[in-house]
């Protein structure tokens, strides 16, 4: 739909996060704001924006169109009763697709590794001369960018996004798929449809899957267009390093990434940009240059032989996993728990019982389910399994139960930020800061 659209109509805003926003911008373009209308279960607006706040309920049949932030699910009983109305409801990055159909888009989506993934590929396409934008979920609305001047587009998509958007995909991207964000979806069945949705937005152009993951290649069986990547003779990862048939390209010791999972996005983004016009040498450069994300096991500090690691992304059990996977043979103190909504710990179990965890410290509000998981499953990590009140806590207790050095604190909580903390990104700050406020005191007394 696009905006000129969008100007003849009586539209509501669903949701005022960086999309809302987004959104609200572009479309005032053509209207005034007066006569637009934001819609927000919770939270505020700045004042001059007309506002209805309180739950979604009949009073959004009073508008033809809907602007559905991502952070509103697609089977919200309100937007479903909307469209059994005659209610439009309008995904923000399909109006991007309507008004840029000029602009050859590189999708990528996955249940884990997207935004690395992402990263990298526009990294690789710079150092190649291409001029790049990099948006979506990994923080800039495509709304945001309706005049950039480039030659393609790299799109993190998550779930939420995909879940109901229009448009048309030149290359797509698929890291992992396993099961995630079940409570928004209602249900497995609906989120992995929600990826899929990457497959009909290509309409036959190349998808590139990573054939590591089983589930991921069951799921794309039938696409058409589909790449086996992370597979010889494409770019692959074989143990610690990445080759390109039988040549070896780099390994994990030269990059700046842990873990071998982190391979496995490389062989995708490299194979990618390869095959998007990009030199070998051109990017296996820019993947050694690659400085790794923000809260993706991001090392925060070294202090006295403990390694403090952020990887407060890690939103499911299976992120946790990918995790400890990728700090295996370390002794690792793991600091979990989080808003609670049905998880599976057993694939974390099955590892913790060959590679038992050195302590585990707990917070709220899933850390006695995490707890009681682990008791059941008659896994005790060596030194300890203690519940905490909240994040600064979880330091100081991770802390105390580190022991002979080395070894390493790991935040790969398993759980989604909310209600505790704004974001994921928001955990992964307060805990850079509760681990300089621990040195600091220490040093002090």
């Amino acid at each position: 739909m696009k905006l000129a659209e969008l100007a003849r109509a009586r539209v509501g805003i669903l949701g005022f996060g960086r999309e809302g926003k987004a959104a609200f911008e572009a479309i005032r373009r053509f209207r005034s704001a007066a006569d637009l209308t934001v819609l927000v279960e919770s939270g505020t607006v700045p004042e001059g924006i007309p506002v209805q706040a309180g739950p979604f309920d009949d009073r959004l049949e009073d508008f033809e169109v809907l602007i559905r932030s991502p952070g509103v699910p697609v089977l919200h009983p309100a937007l479903e009763r909307f469209h059994r109305a005659g209610g439009r409801v309008v995904n923000p990055g399909s109006i991007w697709f309507a008004e840029r159909p000029d602009l050859p888009v590189v999708a990528v989506t996955g249940s884990k590794g997207k935004s690395t993934t992402s990263s990298m590929l526009a990294g690789m396409l710079s150092a190649g001369g291409r001029r790049v934008v990099l948006a979506g979920n990994i923080g800039v609305p495509l709304l945001a960018h309706l005049d950039c001047d480039a030659d393609l587009v790299v799109v993190e998509l998550s779930s939420y996004q995909l879940a109901d958007l229009e448009g048309r995909l030149a290359f797509g991207i698929m890291t992992r798929l396993f099961p995630e964000h079940g409570d928004w979806h209602g249900g497995w069945q609906h989120y992995y449809a929600s990826k899929m949705r990457m497959v009909d937005l290509l309409f036959g152009a190349p998808l590139l899957i990573n054939a590591g993951d089983e589930t991921l290649r069951e799921h794309t069986r039938t696409a058409p267009g589909r790449l086996l990547g992370n597979r010889s003779p494409l770019v692959h990862r074989s143990g610690d390093g990445l080759y390109s048939q039988d040549r070896r390209l780099t390994s994990l010791e030269r990059l700046r990434l842990i873990g071998r999972h982190n391979l496995d996005n490389a062989a995708l983004a490299v194979e990618a940009a390869l095959r998007l016009g990009v030199g070998l040498e051109t990017a296996v450069g820019a993947l050694e240059a690659f400085e790794p994300l923000a809260h993706r096991l991001e090392v925060v500090a070294r202090r006295d032989g403990v390694d403090w690691i952020n990887d407060s992304i890690a939103t499911t059990p299976h992120a946790t996993l990918a995790a400890l996977q990728a700090l295996d043979g370390q002794r690792v103190v793991l600091i979990a728990g989080g808003y609670v909504r049905p998880a599976d710990w057993r694939p974390v179990l099955e590892f913790c019982r060959d590679r038992p965890l050195h302590g585990l410290v707990l917070m709220p509000d899933s850390g006695p389910v995490i707890a009681r998981a682990f008791a059941e499953a008659g896994l005790e990590p060596v030194a300890g399994m203690n519940a905490v009140d909240n994040l600064s806590s979880a330091v100081r207790e991770a802390a105390s139960m580190t022991g002979e050095a080395p070894v390493t604190v790991l935040l790969s909580p398993g759980a989604a930020s909310f209600p505790k903390f704004r974001d994921f990104e928001d955990r992964g700050q307060q805990f850079h800061a509760a681990v300089a406020d621990y040195y600091s005191d220490r040093s002090t007394a």
